[in-house]
């Protein structure tokens, strides 16, 4: 396996540790014990530590690396930006919309549908929604809607795994779906709001009562 691949695997498998809950919030990770883990020398686990500090998922404090936290106010910020930014790129995007697009995302739409793994409708969900806003032509946009989205997921996985009550996520996907087919850009713009703002309130509902 070359190195790169090495790099990318553990990257991929404590990127999914994390974002399952897999290593908990708030624990402190030993870069022995994952080389260990990983059957990997240091190198490769301290490259993915810098991968994942930058995405938000690590947090380095007086040098060491932790889990980062679950937060009701880190929730609420991630939410408030995505909806400041995240509705207005749909509507932007939906003029550039062509067939391919429809049909890549009427496939995720199937994947969400089907899946009963979460971490695989998590990446069908952001596959979904890029497949309009990469449309937009907002490139710096673009990358700033996908780091937000990488720190959302983590609380989107409690809505998935342990809060449950998912039904309203495909009902909400369909009439994205629905409207980009229509070239409804107003639509899709409060449809995309509308989704944010139900996620986020399951969430904060779940965080209230249990962290």
């Amino acid at each position: 396996m070359g190195t790169s691949t090495v790099g990318s695997a553990v990257v991929d498998g404590l990127r999914h540790a994390l974002l399952t809950g897999e290593i908990r919030p708030g624990v402190k990770l030993s870069q022995s014990r994952l080389a260990e883990q990983f059957g990997v020398s240091r190198i490769p686990v301290r490259e993915a530590m810098q991968t994942l500090v930058a995405e938000g998922l690590v947090e380095t404090i007086n040098g060491a690396q932790y889990a980062r936290r679950l937060s009701i106010l880190e929730l609420q910020e991630l939410y408030e930006m995505r909806m400041a930014v995240e509705p207005n790129l749909t509507q932007v995007a939906v003029a550039d919309l062509g067939k391919a697009e429809i049909i890549q995302m009427s496939q995720y739409f199937d994947v969400m549908s089907e899946t009963e793994d979460v971490v695989e409708w998590l990446e069908a969900n952001a596959n979904f929604h890029a497949t309009i806003y990469h449309r937009a032509n907002r490139p710096m946009t673009i990358a700033h809607v996908d780091q937000l989205r990488k720190l959302a997921d983590r609380y989107l996985y409690l809505h998935l795994a342990v809060i449950g009550n998912v039904e309203h996520l495909q009902v909400e996907h369909a009439a994205i779906l629905d409207a980009a087919k229509a070239g409804d850009g107003p639509r899709l713009n409060e449809l995309t709001r509308t989704h944010l703002e139900t996620s986020h309130e399951f969430i904060v509902r779940y965080l209230l009562a249990n962290v």
